[in-house]
């Protein structure tokens, strides 16, 4: 029958080995989206052996095939629970899926041990979007650059995090992931509705023409050991140049433009700051942009980290000003947002109205002095829509500029 299945025209084809009431041995899974499966349920019910199931899950693994383990079974399908190994394998496929990906298929060779869902990092919903953003550039960056005569082309991701992202907050399915998931339901209801995602390591790696070289830079320790896991997976099925670097990312960056000095005309590359708040200074950023060959792809955090910074009163210590001049490379960034009022206690400094907006208009016309293209600020709102950070494209190529602006226009708002 799984020959059969092979040969239908259909979206998903997936397999349900269950219940599983002996080992299968060795299975061609070529053709197959993914595979469930789990344990016998009801009055008598006979449980399945962890070889067995082992040996289906690393058959998936060699053949990246997600993995679904949905019940040990029991008296009740939920009376065992469904861990596996220390861990739920609730991996389902992106066909059919509106592009999304879960939880990537493990790569062959990969150990058992690497848990992608233990390593995954906590985010909220909307970094789906910028996620999506990332993807759509870095498939056209690679497309249009694999036809040109350099000597190579480089991505590197300056918090780079864990290959596996998991969303905070499960998203309400559409019918067609609802008839989907059906036969996964009640896991769903054991694993308190999880969902995990692509990191932006893993979209980088996963793109139809991959940059000829990576560079992963991650400070934290254990976020770093996930990514040597997740190096080590895709070296199973990829000869790809990966750099994993564990160090502050300016101190990185400024020795490789060092290195490449005198080497642009035959090079090429896009840098992602996606920082969690104000790590890159605008030196970074002056560096990048004197190499003419660099595209950068910014996450502003306006909303998520600078606004916290920019107090109503305009009462600042020596420390806290100096730290907003080195990001913003100018103390202009003062006399942009803070004017004079007077009241019955003379003249008092206070913070304007609409000064994210403004702050978002001054800091993109200075990266375009710098770069000479820049795109429109895409706004990144919360669950609430509140703006949290702001992405924006600045890059010394006007067909990198115009695909960015097309991609980065469609979200919830753009500031220009």
């Amino acid at each position: 029958r799984l020959r059969h299945l092979k040969q239908t025209n259909a979206l998903v084809r997936f397999v349900s080995f269950e219940p599983l009431l002996g080992p299968l041995g060795a299975v061609d899974l070529s053709g197959i989206h993914w595979v469930i499966a789990g344990g016998e349920s009801g009055p008598g019910a006979r449980p399945p052996d962890i070889g067995w199931l082992r040996e289906i899950r690393d058959c998936c693994r060699d053949q990246a095939v997600p993995f679904f383990f949905k019940q040990w079974g029991g008296r009740t399908p939920k009376h065992g629970g469904n861990m596996l190994d220390g861990r739920h394998w609730l991996e389902y496929p992106s066909t059919g899926l509106g592009g999304r990906n879960p939880i990537p298929p493990r790569a062959a060779g990969a150990p058992v041990n690497d848990d992608s869902a233990n390593s995954a990092m906590d985010v909220g919903p909307w970094v789906r979007e910028k996620l999506e953003c990332l993807r759509k550039y870095l498939h056209a960056y690679t497309t249009i650059l694999r036809k040109q005569r350099f000597q190579g082309y480089f991505y590197v991701d300056a918090f780079a995090g864990p290959g596996s992202l998991k969303i905070r907050k499960a998203q309400t399915a559409d019918h067609g992931q609802r008839l989907l998931f059906e036969v996964s339901e009640h896991a769903l209801d054991d694993a308190g509705n999880s969902e995990y995602i692509s990191g932006s390591p893993q979209v980088a790696l996963d793109l139809e023409n991959p940059f000829t070289d990576y560079v992963f830079i991650e400070l934290d320790n254990q976020q770093f050991q996930h990514l040597q896991a997740l190096k080590r997976q895709v070296a199973a099925r990829k000869d790809l140049r990966i750099h994993l670097k564990q160090q502050d990312c300016n101190s990185y960056i400024l020795s490789l433009l060092e290195r490449m000095r005198g080497k642009w005309s035959k090079w090429r590359g896009i840098v992602f700051l996606d920082p969690f708040g104000m790590q890159v200074p605008w030196s970074t950023l002056v560096k990048l942009a004197e190499t003419e060959a660099i595209e950068v792809l910014i996450n502003f955090p306006v909303g998520m980290a600078i606004q916290r910074l920019l107090k109503r009163s305009g009462d600042f210590s020596a420390r806290e000003r100096e730290k907003l001049n080195e990001y913003f490379g100018t103390d202009e960034w003062f006399r942009l947002l803070y004017k004079k009022r007077a009241d019955l206690f003379g003249n008092n400094l206070i913070k304007i109205r609409y000064s994210g907006d403004l702050l978002v208009k001054w800091y993109s016309r200075r990266l375009k002095k710098l770069f000479g293209y820049v795109s429109g600020a895409r706004e990144v709102q919360s669950s609430r829509g509140h703006p949290l950070y702001y992405l924006i494209f600045a890059g010394p190529n006007e067909t990198g500029y115009k695909i960015a602006s097309d991609i980065l226009k469609q979200g919830a708002r753009r500031i220009r």
